[in-house]
């Protein structure tokens, strides 16, 4: 076979398919109005201001959610009971970010997602501006380090400070 007959053999050929259903819609994103409603979010916020963390839990699976969800993924059942949850957490993954600082250096930053302890679910987040990015693992024990003055939303917690774990390695002699 000749070059020029494989090359025709490899083309992309279109088919024509009969338009079977159309819907008129407009696609214009800014004529919709739509009202986000936080009202079950309210006791996650209080709490918040008291810098204190709170997750809700469906009663369908018993799945904890951290930050609050208004449906389970898992079981579609609308999470209805509120449980208290620590500020201690663990780095369930993290990317690293080249930031550009005011001198127009390259900056390292850790993004990590936070596992929080006593939930099933993970949210992102940032960990304190000293923490090298080499020194950043998977299951690093971390803790929340709050604003000053809580205003009641989840930017009242600033970043997360690493805890130093007092664990020692084991050397398992053969």
């Amino acid at each position: 076979m000749s070059k020029q007959t494989q090359r025709k053999s490899m083309e992309y050929v279109k088919k024509e398919y009969k338009r079977t259903r159309t819907t008129p819609a407009s696609w214009y994103l800014s004529s919709y109005d739509y009202k986000y409603n936080i009202t079950h979010m309210q006791p996650f916020l209080r709490k918040l201001k008291e810098k204190k963390l709170v997750a809700n839990k469906c009663s369908g699976c018993n799945r904890v959610f951290y930050p609050p969800r208004l449906v389970c993924g898992e079981c579609l059942v609308k999470p209805d009971r509120w449980v208290d949850i620590r500020d201690t957490a663990s780095v369930a993954t993290y990317a690293i970010a080249y930031l550009k600082d005011e001198h127009g250096g390259v900056e390292e930053k850790p993004m990590v997602l936070v596992h929080h302890d006593g939930s099933d679910t993970s949210s992102i987040a940032m960990l304190a501006p000293g923490v090298n990015v080499k020194d950043t693992y998977i299951g690093m024990p971390i803790k929340a380090h709050w604003k000053e003055n809580p205003e009641g939303g989840l930017m009242d917690i600033e970043y997360y400070d690493k805890v130093e774990d007092d664990a020692e390695d084991i050397d398992i002699k053969e």
